[in-house]
């Protein structure tokens, strides 16, 4: 039987619309570099990473933010390549430079793109999700601008933690150490700007969810398979659980459905089996098989 290899096909997947996705980048780039210098610096919004870092830096000992970004992120990408190798680290090493260029040119004219606004918090709304726009052009290229992402990478790499747990420990201890320096409030400031930019970089890199994946499990199969096929014309996979013990056969449903509908199904399935087990998360793309008019297909 012939192996997959799965290492080519990641290869042959980066080398597709090269420039592109390296146009991409710039503008991601240009877009969190100038909101860094314009308002993430003034402001003293900490939330995590080498930026945040600089930022606490700044503040106690005067040295500048970006020569600081240029140093430590540098380092790091050279701890990166004698850790990890070249190849793993090529992408983020294109990154850093980027990004950081970008933070060098952006430095002497941010100031001309502060805009003050009456309320702060409407502020970090409108920022946060002007960051999330570039962050998220970002990682869909499949780039990342390094820093604290390459500290992340080589503790996953040599101790094997989760690469979300780690994320969160690095930069919540840099929240913490931020708060120490600017206060609590701001630091309140800089959590709701970190998890607002996240999720339109979610959004960004991955779409808004237009349909839910549901798994089944209820003993009416065939009513269930009525309801799906005959009412809702939606296509749908029969799964066997085993639950561990392979004598102990279950069956599970699974079936993609616009999320405009999802509310609806769940009471009707209630009603077919008040016992009925439902399993649902977002679902982003639908490729081939049987669906319904409303649920988008994306290649």
């Amino acid at each position: 039987m012939k192996l997959i290899d799965y290492e080519n096909i990641l290869e042959t997947v980066k080398k597709k619309n090269r420039i592109s996705r390296f146009i991409l980048l710039c503008v991601g780039c240009f877009i969190i570099a100038l909101l860094y210098n314009a308002y993430i610096v003034p402001e003293h919004i900490v939330y995590g990473g080498v930026g945040g870092i600089a930022i606490i830096v700044n503040q106690l000992t005067g040295i500048d933010t970006t020569l600081f970004i240029n140093i430590v992120t540098f380092s790091l990408a050279v701890i990166s390549v004698i850790l990890l190798g070249f190849k793993k680290t090529s992408y983020t090493i294109i990154g850093f430079l980027i990004y950081t260029m970008m933070v060098n040119i952006t430095a002497p004219f941010a100031h001309l793109f502060h805009i003050e606004f009456d309320s702060r918090l409407f502020a970090i709304l409108i920022y946060s999700v002007i960051d999330g726009i570039g962050y998220g052009l970002i990682y869909k290229t499949g780039f990342n601008t390094g820093g604290m992402d390459s500290v992340v990478a080589i503790a996953q790499n040599y101790f094997k933690f989760p690469t979300a747990m780690l994320s969160n420990i690095v930069n919540g201890s840099i929240i913490i150490v931020g708060a120490l320096t600017f206060g609590l409030v701001n630091s309140i400031y800089a959590i709701i700007f970190l998890k607002i930019m996240n999720l339109i970089s979610d959004s960004v890199v991955l779409g808004v969810s237009s349909s839910k994946i549901l798994f089944i499990k209820t003993k009416d199969i065939k009513t269930v398979e009525e309801l799906l096929e005959n009412e809702l014309g939606l296509g749908y996979t029969i799964i066997e659980s085993t639950n561990g013990i392979s004598v102990l056969k279950k069956k599970i449903i699974m079936c993609v459905i616009p999320t405009d509908r999802y509310y609806d199904l769940k009471r009707e399935l209630l009603v077919i089996d008040k016992k009925v087990e439902i399993f649902s998360n977002d679902c982003y793309t639908v490729v081939g098989g049987h669906t319904n008019r409303l649920i988008n297909v994306q290649n």
